[in-house]
């Protein structure tokens, strides 16, 4: 069994999702699951860090989509920033999914459990929606 995880924030980011998320990563990792993780290529702090579009960290295969960074200045600007990731997480979860994995989503940015669950049931895979 194969656990997709989806949230825009992942290691090296130290914001509370991203410490939560790689930390149970690293842990069902450690008992020999396979982890893969869709994240976004920026840092809370550093909207434009670019980060690897793919890496493996300890075993985790890490996949990172681009999405726009026009930040939580304005309303419009942080959609803008949502609805692109949401397009290439779906994307990439659509190419990495497959019958029997298990997605779960996380709460950032909000709804994307929308994109994971239609991606999920059209690749006969398990949802859990993660809400802390």
């Amino acid at each position: 069994m194969r656990v997709l995880f989806v949230n825009r924030f992942f290691y090296p980011d130290h914001s509370a999702t991203s410490q939560m998320l790689t930390d149970l990563a690293r842990d069902l990792r450690s008992t020999g699951m396979d982890i893969t993780v869709v994240t976004g290529r920026q840092l809370i702090d550093e909207p434009q860090a670019g980060l690897a579009v793919r890496e493996q960290l300890d075993g985790i295969d890490v996949y990172r989509v681009w999405s726009t960074h026009f930040g939580r200045a304005t309303l419009a600007g942080r959609g803008i920033d949502y609805l692109s990731f949401y397009l290439g997480a779906g994307w990439r979860l659509l190419r990495a999914c497959r019958s029997g994995d298990v997605v779960v989503a996380k709460t950032d940015p909000p709804l994307i459990s929308v994109i994971a669950g239609l991606v999920a049931r059209l690749r006969g895979a398990r949802l859990v929606n993660w809400l802390h």
